[in-house]
């Protein structure tokens, strides 16, 4: 989209999370099914049992549950963020099925572990972050409270977008705190910065 450079990052954070919601549950789940055949382009970039970081979508997002599904079939070990106010991420490992991991809300909505231990984001071979968009240099408007942000300043793994091909956009205005992805995967391929 061209026309971002004309909107602020919020009134353009509103459209994209806007055009999110209007998807049906069935929409969602064939955009996710189609983004899940490009999953195993991560394989020659894993280790064997790799730890990877991955969120529950719960807001539009294009939905996460491939993933775990990706997760078990490679015998890799998912692991869930935990949220600690103006701190990096630490992750708690997802039990399967998933109704065996405890969940809470955290204050903004999205549902996280109750663990509140964890283990650091250095330990972890991958993340697959959520986004609102991300741009051709690898840029990403985050969610909005600086969480991936904080995660990513000294996180040496893989960095990962997962969205809609429509969250793709031209440039974005970003921040010298902000940080960007290695790569990202939507509904119509993988694209690599």
């Amino acid at each position: 989209f061209t026309w971002k450079k004309l909107m602020s990052n919020a009134s353009f954070s509103k459209h994209i999370r806007q055009r999110r919601k209007i998807l049906t549950n069935k929409e969602r789940a064939n955009f996710a099914l189609m983004a899940s055949l490009y999953l195993p382009k991560l394989l020659p970039h894993l280790p064997k049992n790799a730890n990877v970081g991955l969120y529950l979508d719960d807001f539009g997002e294009l939905p996460t549950a491939p993933i775990l599904t990706f997760c078990q079939k490679h015998d890799f070990v998912p692991f869930l963020p935990i949220t600690i106010k103006d701190k990096p991420l630490r992750f708690a490992p997802v039990f399967m099925p998933l109704y065996k991991t405890p969940l809470k809300r955290h204050p903004f909505g999205m549902k996280e572990p109750a663990d509140k231990h964890g283990i650091c984001a250095d330990k972890l071979d991958l993340i697959i972050c959520p986004l609102v968009a991300v741009d051709g240099s690898g840029n990403r408007l985050g969610m909005g409270g600086g969480f991936y942000d904080r995660t990513f300043a000294n996180f040496c793994g893989l960095k990962i977008g997962w969205c809609y091909h429509f969250q793709v956009v031209d440039s974005l205005t970003v921040n010298e705190w902000d940080k960007g992805v290695d790569m990202v995967i939507t509904d119509k391929g993988v694209i690599r910065f």
